[in-house]
């Protein structure tokens, strides 16, 4: 039954990745509106609920459902396929003009690699995982919250702003 249940997660991880590439070519293709309606069914599909469910939890409470019961790996994978359809989105939105939904996409995305390092670290990140340093790069001069720039500074990274007070 571990087996089974192994593979059909890393069927799920499997196709989820195939939904981010195909993203990307929409994207890059002049459709980022379809792109992200892809982004919103990869979600579904990695998260097994539906867009109206999932996006009603906080942040962390999704980490947790993707780390729910899972070897440590498999939560990462799972954890940096989420990131990597944030930073999908990211780029989606920025395409669209949509300066602050951007924003606030590469900042999930950053904490969300960065949490799955976390997890289970010192595996080495799969190529569809997204470089923290990249993405603070995107962030420009987007101040972090302090969590995030926690987080940062313990991989050994540099906020280009001043940390954000948390609420």
């Amino acid at each position: 039954m571990l087996t089974s249940r192994r593979d059909y997660l890393l069927r799920i991880v499997d196709e989820v990745g195939l939904l981010v590439r195909r993203m990307l070519q929409q994207r890059t293709s002049g459709r980022p509106d379809e792109a992200l309606q892809s982004v919103v069914a990869a979600c579904e599909r990695l998260f097994q609920l539906e867009a109206a469910q999932l996006f009603q939890f906080t942040p962390d409470q999704q980490i947790g459902l993707l780390a729910n019961g899972e070897p440590p790996d498999v939560a990462r994978d799972k954890i940096l396929l989420y990131a990597a359809l944030n930073e999908e989105a990211g780029r989606c939105y920025r395409t669209l003009g949509k300066v602050a939904l951007s924003q606030q996409s590469f900042l999930y995305t950053l904490r969300l690699t960065l949490k799955a390092e976390q997890i289970c670290p010192g595996l080495g990140q799969p190529a569809f995982a997204p470089d923290p340093a990249a993405v603070l790069q995107l962030l420009g001069e987007t101040r972090l919250d302090a969590d995030t720039a926690a987080l940062v500074a313990a991989v050994g990274l540099k906020p280009h702003g001043p940390p954000k007070s948390s609420p």
